[in-house]
């Protein structure tokens, strides 16, 4: 066979007949049929990533370096099959990205969400063929500038590496223990926050999301022990394993089917769905939970909308008891000097602190605001549409002074 030099092997030139039949010219030629094929099964290609990606990907978390270098990192949770996760941490760093990159694409991009599913197409073909970590495997993303390709730099992270505390220290909880393989992935709802399938029913597992929140998840577990049984805390449903059954990492509670009471308030605001009644009933089931917590010698410590849900028969219940902290916008005024000098308030969390987020969160309810965090401080007096009992209890709770919040079992006594 003829070789081309620059090209390899070539055929021989085909013999044409000697007559050829005359040239048919169709009545209309449709150029663009071809392309319109092409862009359908791109765009079923595209959807079928998308499936993909959401049932093995799972944005926990990103953060920026705290040094200011255009570097960031992300916190994923990679489900090789619906009941074996992985924890992954990806390392991009965006400075003097090649042209064309993974990283210069990941730079222009503004949603989190997108960037997450930019790196998850360039690496999923590679992601079966790495080697991980039990603990968490960090991957490093680098475009070569010589060559353009994406090499991934595989180690264990070992400043994310969460310490669980051991299976003995649970002895005293009286819930059942699963191991993780018996957990079934349904959804991501936040966070490190997931809905499972166990033993045929929906619930809400809750794990520990890094090294730093081990005694954060401690204290919820105690606190939601303590009031087990009380109607309007969500209720502890298990203990999430290892599959060694050796240590802890996650928790379980009850699936509220409607969701947080900000998105209600959100969703609801111009509609005739959230009649006084209705926001009643909630605000004294509130005050209830928030006094069985407090009766049990726990506080919430991070009281807003986003941590109150309803459940599927519409009662109100809290959810959270970790003491996180205030979130901006929420803080009592007692903190705000603390704030201003750069202390840390988390030692300052309390009942008090509780209880003046309560007076926030009954008066978003009196005045169907989403938002109370973002509302003007001291906050407007609540609608003299109200009932005068309801409006003197959010006084009482949002006072400057403490001293002058009442124990949340005392509020209860104002309901009719």
């Amino acid at each position: 066979m003829p070789y081309d030099d620059q090209n390899g092997p070539t055929r021989p030139p085909k013999q044409l007949p000697a007559t050829l039949p005359p040239l048919q010219i169709p009545d209309q030629f449709n150029d663009s049929a071809e392309v319109d094929d092409a862009d359908e099964q791109h765009a079923i290609d595209r959807i079928s990533l998308e499936e993909e990606y959401n049932r093995r990907w799972i944005l926990n978390l990103s953060m920026h370096i705290r040094d200011n270098s255009n570097r960031e990192k992300f916190f994923v949770t990679y489900a090789e099959t619906p009941s074996k996760w992985r924890r992954i941490s990806i390392s991009l760093d965006y400075r003097n990205p090649p042209e064309g990159s993974l990283e210069e694409d990941l730079s222009t991009l503004h949603y989190q969400r997108d960037k997450s599913f930019k790196i998850y197409e360039a690496i999923r073909e590679s992601l079966p063929e790495i080697q991980y970590y039990s603990t968490i495997t960090n991957l490093k993303l680098e475009t070569n500038p010589e060559d353009g390709q994406l090499h991934i730099h595989v180690r264990e992270d070992k400043n994310e590496i969460v310490q669980y505390p051991a299976v003995s220290l649970f002895q005293h909880i009286q819930v059942p223990m699963y191991p993780e393989c018996e957990l079934e992935f349904h959804s991501h709802l936040s966070g490190f926050v997931y809905k499972v399938q166990v033993d045929d029913r929906i619930i809400i597992k809750k794990e520990i999301p890094g090294p730093d929140t081990v005694d954060e998840f401690l204290y919820e577990v105690n606190a939601l022990d303590a009031v087990i049984g009380c109607e309007n805390v969500v209720q502890l449903e298990g203990l999430v394993t290892d599959n060694a059954g050796t240590v802890v990492k996650g928790l379980l509670i009850a699936y509220a089917p409607q969701g947080s009471l900000v998105d209600m308030l959100y969703d609801f605001r111009d509609s005739p769905q959230l009649p006084w009644h209705r926001r009643e009933k909630w605000a004294k089931q509130i005050v209830q939970g928030l006094s069985d917590i407090h009766e049990a010698g726990f506080v919430q410590g991070d009281f807003t909308l986003s941590n109150i849900v309803i459940d599927n028969d519409d009662n109100a219940q809290i959810i959270d008891l970790n003491r996180r902290g205030c979130p901006v916008g929420w803080e009592p005024p007692e903190l705000d000097k603390l704030i201003d000098s750069g202390q840390r308030i988390s030692m300052y969390i309390g009942v008090k602190t509780d209880l003046y987020q309560l007076g926030m969160v009954l008066w978003a309810l009196a005045e169907v605001d989403d938002e109370p965090d973002r509302a003007e401080r001291p906050l407007r007096p609540v609608s003299h549409k109200i009932p005068s009992y309801f409006r003197r209890m959010v006084e009482v709770c949002l006072s400057d002074q403490p001293q002058r919040r009442m124990p949340a079992k005392r509020l209860l006594r104002s309901f009719p």
